[in-house]
């Protein structure tokens, strides 16, 4: 299917300022299930880091993040010139058409509507070819299908959203693998976000971009590490890739905060074994509340789930009432109304929500 410019609505969950200025309360009033941030919350070390930077924004920030570059390529064991940092991993996302001159792109669907937008809000206005996922099949994707299909109709990359947004679901790595394998054989970008990777038990594919010429992986540290309002996302790109953004993209994308937040974050070593003990426990409090209330979902791997009910529209209508926000996925490519998406947060607020959505179900 062939998407015209201008593309989807640009809406999104997360607008906790928004709805606190039209519902006339409080931020700290509202409880925010749209957002897929980690309950834990910001951790302290990284707030310190950024209260010990302070003095650094009397200066311009590091228009390379060499400092933060250097810390991701000795994490991850990437070379340095590889890796660019963004003003979140949605700047990258917005910059990869443009930089590639993409004329041609492939994209599952349900997936992050911000793919095709970029794509379609592009100066050469990319042609978007959408392959459409199943939920029979709880929305899994067969990259090798994807990129088979890809080939035959001329897409020159393809994007991958891993653990996908919003289904939850995960490709393995070494399936992704024979994807990448049979993409760069293809002469395809095969460009993988892993917003979402370190809430799940699924490995990265980062470190295979370093024999894979058309291999290009996204990743966040706003989600994981809890700090969507400093906007921090990083890439590792193929050698042509990179000159190419960095041929387009604006100067100072990263500040100096971010920077300093991202290097503290990296220095971090239980986030992730205590994350995935949280929602173990929280996951199976919400999936069994989810079964008694007679809302169907998609076994998620990640930090957040896809429900479906024809109940939907007033789910989400009454919480809002409540100053409850939930993610009404009518607006992705391939849903309707009848699909919403919830995040995991700690048990006092998924309690919360378990039972006002009861409450609204039992309502005449």
């Amino acid at each position: 299917r062939h998407i015209p410019r201008g593309g989807p609505v640009n809406r999104h969950g997360g607008n906790v300022h928004g709805w606190a200025r039209a519902a006339g309360v409080g931020r700290g009033d509202v409880l925010d299930f749209s957002a897929s941030i980690n309950p834990l919350g910001t951790p302290r070390e990284v707030l310190r880091a950024i209260t010990a930077h302070f003095h650094d924004i009397e200066h311009y920030p590091d228009p390379d993040s060499m400092e933060l570059r250097d810390k991701l390529s000795a994490t991850f064991d990437l070379y340095p010139s590889g890796i660019l940092c963004g003003n979140g991993c949605t700047e990258l996302i917005y910059l990869l058409p443009r930089a590639l001159s993409l004329t041609k792109v492939l994209i599952t669907q349900p997936t992050f509507n911000e793919y095709e937008r970029a794509c379609a809000t592009a100066p050469q206005s990319s042609a978007v070819f959408l392959y459409p996922l199943r939920a029979r099949d709880d929305f899994d994707i067969d990259p090798i299908a994807v990129v088979h299909e890809a080939t035959r109709v001329s897409a020159e990359a393809v994007f991958l959203c891993n653990p996908n947004n919003p289904t939850g679901r995960t490709v393995e790595k070494d399936t992704m693998k024979e994807a990448a394998a049979l993409a760069a054989d293809r002469k395809i970008y095969l460009i993988i976000d892993e917003s979402f990777i370190e809430f799940t038990t699924a490995a990265s594919v980062i470190g295979l971009t370093s024999d894979n010429p058309y291999l290009i992986v996204l990743r966040s540290m706003t989600k994981f590490y809890a700090l969507p309002g400093l906007r921090l996302g990083w890439g590792v790109f193929p050698p042509t890739a990179t000159r190419a953004l960095n041929a387009i993209r604006e100067p100072w994308s990263v500040n100096a905060l971010a920077a300093a937040a991202g290097v503290a974050a990296l220095n971090l070593t239980t986030r992730k074994e205590r994350t995935h003990a949280l929602l173990a426990r929280e996951k199976k409090r919400l999936e069994g509340g989810f079964e008694t209330l007679g809302i169907d979902y998609t076994a998620s791997r990640t930090n957040y789930y896809l429900l479906q009910s024809p109940h939907s529209p007033r789910i989400v209508r009454g919480l809002k009432k409540q100053n409850i926000l939930v993610r009404d996925c009518s607006n992705f490519t391939g849903l309707d109304e009848s699909y919403m998406r919830v995040a995991v947060r700690m048990k006092r607020d998924n309690c919360i929500l378990l039972e006002r959505m009861a409450s609204l179900l039992a309502a005449p």
